[in-house]
């Protein structure tokens, strides 16, 4: 029987996708309290100001700082806007890469 011309990579690049995006979610809701009040502001800027969009910043401030009472709205926005959710997850990822290598944590 031919191999399908769909085949499985894409349902392994998906799964590597979603396994992705879940360990920078995990990376997310770790984060010190500094880091969500920082994304909240970085938010607001964002929503006040033309350039990057702020609400991805806003919900993920907020799981940081409220993981509880945050969770059913980000659950909300994976539903609605999934791509959305999807690119603001690499977006932040970016962003907390960035303060990494500038600000490297203590040892």
């Amino acid at each position: 029987m031919p191999p399908s011309p769909h085949g499985t990579a894409g349902t392994d690049d998906l799964d590597a996708a979603e396994a992705s995006e879940a360990e920078q979610l995990h990376r997310i809701e770790a984060l010190p309290k500094e880091v969500g009040v920082l994304l909240i502001v970085a938010g607001m800027g964002g929503i006040l100001l033309p350039g990057p969009v702020g609400s991805p910043f806003l919900i993920l401030g907020g799981v940081v700082l409220w993981p509880d009472g945050f969770r059913r709205v980000e659950d909300w926005f994976v539903r609605r806007f999934p791509d959305l959710h999807r690119k603001s997850v690499r977006q932040i990822g970016r962003f907390l890469d960035d303060l990494d290598r500038r600000y490297p944590p203590a040892r």
